[in-house]
């Protein structure tokens, strides 16, 4: 059952005292609900549950590259130690002496790659954590200050309606509101979620699309080593951020089965990166590479293609649905309550002496009191989605911009419409909105039980007074 039922089923069995209806109670009705519905179409909830998930995720994510990144030193250590080792075998002749040496240093080359790379990653996940938790302590903070003022809200109407609900009909049109409400912040979580890792997916292709141009510029024979090693690392560093940037929007989307650069493609681009020192000094395998970081920025790029569509053809549509469906059911509550209180304020005289209006800028009538009921618009436009993404960069440089450098070349050429992969079902978008509609049914029959029950033991201590009364009369008569 949910907590707006429950909550209401405690004041229904307290049964709040009969008041008068006063300006000052209906004018802190409409304010808490105006502030109610602003929260409420910033979805705070659900985002606040969402970055609280990739918090715990990072945590996790951190944790397991500290153990990476103290399992590298201890391998840079003993390859660098084989190095040593070498060293001092003279005695050995040289052209098994050459060939050993080759094959250590470049081990040892692997090994200290593979460690600067994992503090590198270190080194750019660590500071995230801070800024993660700030913000979810900020929205906790408007998850915490809504919870107060629906519990308000919901006091008042108590304490407006005696205890109960203003009609079945009030009871109805509020369960219906909280229906497509949180079918409408379903959909807005997603969208959230799909936007910010399109974000993530953009500063991917745009790393991708830099790093392949550095690695064409490698095999450029007029080059020394140590410019060749500077334009790779370059290289490696974009590679890292956008693995990064993969990874980061794979778990924003964690239930989607992305149909471009899935996880294993992931991985292989990450295995190629760490033997990046050792492919520039073949031109076989600084090939073989080269197609391994090509076919990746070409499928990110088909990647955020996909995303584009499904943003656009899919989640944009559904959520100015729902918010129109919300808006509609929203108003229903609304022209129900105002027709409520001004029955309430009637059956209690007061309708000379107060007038409830239900459209903004209504004049007042003969100096009348008059409690304008006008309520906050709801579908005004949803407010802009705040981008909370943590961008991963390649090196100090990089400003975050979402403009690709000017030298890495043109897009790869987008996938047809008509061979792109198709969006995922809404089941995987939005959740089994079904199953929502049935539970939500459900809580609503439990709910009119639990009325009738209230009402039968009323009833029961009604007659058992009356019962007991009869027999003190009849007692009294005897005597």
């Amino acid at each position: 059952m949910s907590e707006k039922i429950q909550s209401r089923l405690r004041l229904l069995l307290l049964r709040s005292y009969i008041s008068e209806i006063t300006m000052e109670t209906i004018n802190k009705y409409v304010a808490l609900d105006n502030k109610i519905r602003m929260f409420e179409n910033k979805n705070i909830r659900k985002l606040c549950d969402s970055e609280k998930k990739r918090y715990d995720d990072m945590v996790i994510a951190v944790k397991r590259l500290e153990e990476e990144y103290e399992a590298a030193k201890k391998r840079t250590a003993k390859e660098k130690a084989d190095v040593d080792n070498l060293d001092i075998k003279s005695f050995l002749n040289k052209e098994a002496f050459d060939q050993s040496m080759s094959k250590e240093k470049a081990e040892y080359l692997e090994a200290l790659n593979k460690e600067e790379l994992a503090k590198k990653k270190l080194d750019s996940v660590k500071p995230m954590l801070e800024k993660m938790q700030k913000e979810i302590k900020k929205d906790s903070g408007g998850v915490k200050e809504l919870e107060e003022m629906v519990q308000e809200q919901e006091e008042l109407l108590s304490k407006i309606f005696d205890g109960a609900y203003g009609s079945d009909l009030e009871n109805k049109l509020e369960s219906d509101l909280d229906l497509v409400r949180e079918k409408r912040q379903r959909i807005g979580n997603a969208k959230y979620k799909w936007t910010n890792g399109r974000v993530l997916l953009e500063h991917a292709c745009n790393q991708l699309a830099l790093a392949n141009k550095r690695w064409e510029e490698v095999k450029n024979a007029s080059l020394s080593m140590q410019q060749k090693y500077t334009i790779a690392t370059e290289a490696r560093n974009n590679l890292i951020a956008a693995i990064q940037n993969l990874q980061s929007c794979q778990k924003y989307l964690d239930n989607i089965d992305f149909p471009y650069c899935k996880p294993k493609e992931v991985t292989t681009l990450e295995k190629a990166t760490n033997n990046i020192y050792i492919d520039m000094q073949s031109p076989d395998r600084h090939k073989h590479a080269g197609e391994c970081y090509s076919v990746t920025h070409r499928r990110a790029a088909a990647l955020l293609q996909w995303f584009d569509n499904v943003i656009n053809t899919v989640i944009e549509k559904d959520i100015m649905e729902a918010t129109k469906e919300e808006s509609e059911a929203s108003k229903k509550l609304r022209a129900e309550r105002i027709k409520l209180l001004k029955e309430k304020v009637e059956s209690q005289g007061l309708g000379d002496q107060v007038q409830i209006s239900g459209e903004a800028n209504e004049p007042e009538k003969n100096g009348e009191r008059q409690i304008d009921l006008t309520l906050a618009d709801d579908d005004e436009e949803q407010a802009d989605l705040e981008i909370q993404a943590v961008i991963f960069k390649a090196d100090e440089k990089d400003n975050n911009s979402l403009q690709p450098e000017q030298d890495v070349g043109p897009a790869p050429t987008p996938v047809p419409l008509s061979e792109l992969a198709p969006p995922p079902d809404n089941e995987a978008l939005f959740g089994n909105i079904e199953q929502l509609k049935k539970q939500h049914e459900k809580e609503i029959s439990d709910f009119q039980k639990a009325q009738e029950m209230n009402k039968a033991r009323l009833q029961q201590g009604l007659e058992a007074k009356l019962a007991a009364r009869r027999n003190r009369q009849a007692r009294s008569q005897n005597n």
